[in-house]
């Protein structure tokens, strides 16, 4: 396996070795400029962004001005907020063109429709870089915010990423996914294994290599190893992984079924579909000292467990009721109520990050597709509208997107779309990819 700790550590030290204010907003100021963004509507409108070319200061590295550009957008769109504006009408060379507020004719970019205007350039000496950059609100003509990130030029992307996820939070108040991985399950002949990329599916990584069936990645809250099942000792049993070192160790290997892990918020603790008692139902575990409890038990089939964000209700699949239906227990009370009515088979239940939504797959004229409800089964939606299989949903951590896996263009492979339906994008290339689940940020700040 390519150690993902090789990676974050430059991510760490060398491309944010230096994150300098020297723009910032004032209180008042700061929250007049963010906006409440509601994406889940329809009617959302994007923001429009000018970004044109990066300015470079030296000879060294000019092709950097129009990739870090192209870049910036790309990642700002990805996001769903933002509608990059095309260069090709912008009016003044930016090579040429000024820095500051001063020098910017922001009546120019008010006629071409820009809300916000991003102003960066960059100077590369040997293997350094040094980028700066300036957020501008093109209406008031007032700078937003600004940044200075110096560190090898060959991580620039994790620079403009940088760059990105502070320009989303000025206007939003919310941090972005660009520092986010997926893992997902990868085929490879007759095995199945755990692999890992970037938000955008980019850097692809191998994490196991056993040559068995290894299925449900689950991130720890803390980013730093995966639960998952692995058939490689024959039965079904639940691992983890530690994604910077490689190590693995058992969490559960009971008798029967030990599938579905689903980590429990803020914790250490699990939720998994243990057959134990004969029946396969929803078992919390605590891995450091082998205790479990029963937290939902009946006749029926109980899988797929998903934690609310507080960690105190758990949507969960039964069968219950004659076929696959997604429900809500309240863990305190043992209460649980069914929350799918529409449909004959719904499952993979994902709860949102804000614990506004529960996105899952359900079958409607012969395709599953992907939906979202309220946790209390209240405005059902519809995202996928049959083009292929749609199933296995999982949420960005700032709950503007969902990944899934589809084979709308054949085998199966990791897709992601805004939470309004909008924005389909594939993530993953060649191969058959699926299970999706996607990390929590690695960054706090």
């Amino acid at each position: 396996m390519k150690r993902f700790s090789q990676r974050r550590a430059v991510h760490i030290a060398r491309v944010l070795l230096i994150s300098v204010v020297f723009g910032l907003f004032c209180a008042g100021t700061a929250w007049s400029q963010r906006i409440h963004i509601d994406i889940t509507q329809p009617s959302f409108q994007q923001i429009s962004i000018a970004i044109p070319d990066f300015k470079f200061l030296s000879a060294q590295s000019p092709q950097l001005a129009r990739q870090m550009a192209q870049t910036l957008g790309q990642s700002l769109e990805y996001s769903g907020v933002f509608r990059p504006m095309d260069p090709r009408g912008f009016l003044e060379d930016p090579q040429s063109m000024g820095m500051t507020a001063g020098e910017i004719r922001f009546h120019d970019w008010r006629r071409l429709g820009a809300d916000y205007l991003v102003r960066s350039s960059y100077e590369v000496r040997g293997e350094e870089l040094r980028l700066e950059a300036r957020l501008f609100d093109v209406l008031s003509g007032r700078m937003v915010v600004g940044r200075v990130y110096e560190g090898e030029s060959r991580n620039w992307q994790s620079m403009v990423h940088r760059l990105a996820d502070e320009i989303l939070y000025a206007i939003t108040g919310e941090r972005g996914v660009f520092d986010t991985k997926l893992a997902y399950v990868q085929v490879k002949g007759n095995a199945k294994e755990i692999f890992i990329c970037d938000f955008d599916g980019g850097n692809p990584q191998q994490v196991t290599s056993n040559g068995s069936l290894n299925l449900s990645p689950s991130w720890h809250p803390n980013g730093s190893e995966l639960a998952f099942v692995s058939y490689k000792e024959g039965a079904a049993k639940i691992y983890s992984v530690n994604v910077f070192t490689g190590s693995e160790r058992l969490l559960s290997g009971h008798k029967g079924l030990n599938i579905a892990p689903a980590w429990r918020p803020g914790t250490s603790q699990l939720a998994a579909t243990l057959s134990i008692s004969g029946s396969p139902d929803i078992y919390l575990l605590s891995p450091a000292d082998g205790s479990y409890q029963k937290l939902v038990h009946s006749w029926a089939i109980n899988v797929s467990p998903s934690w609310s964000p507080d960690g105190k209700r758990l949507a969960y699949v039964s069968n219950e009721t004659g076929s696959p239906q997604i429900y809500v227990l309240d863990v305190s009370t043992g209460e649980k109520r069914r929350i799918t009515f529409s449909g004959r088979y719904n499952t993979s239940p994902a709860w949102s990050p804000k614990g506004d939504w529960i996105a899952f797959s359900g079958s409607k004229d012969g395709r599953h597709n992907i939906f979202i409800v309220r946790p209390d089964g209240s405005d059902l939606r519809q995202l996928t509208h049959g083009e292929g299989n749609n199933e296995s949903p999982t949420w960005s951590p700032d709950g503007r997107m969902i990944a899934f896996s589809s084979t709308r263009q054949g085998d199966s492979s990791i897709w992601v779309l805004l939470t309004n339906g909008t924005g389909l994008r594939r993530l993953t290339g060649e191969g058959v990819q699926e299970m999706p689940h996607w990390s929590p940020r690695f960054r706090s700040n």
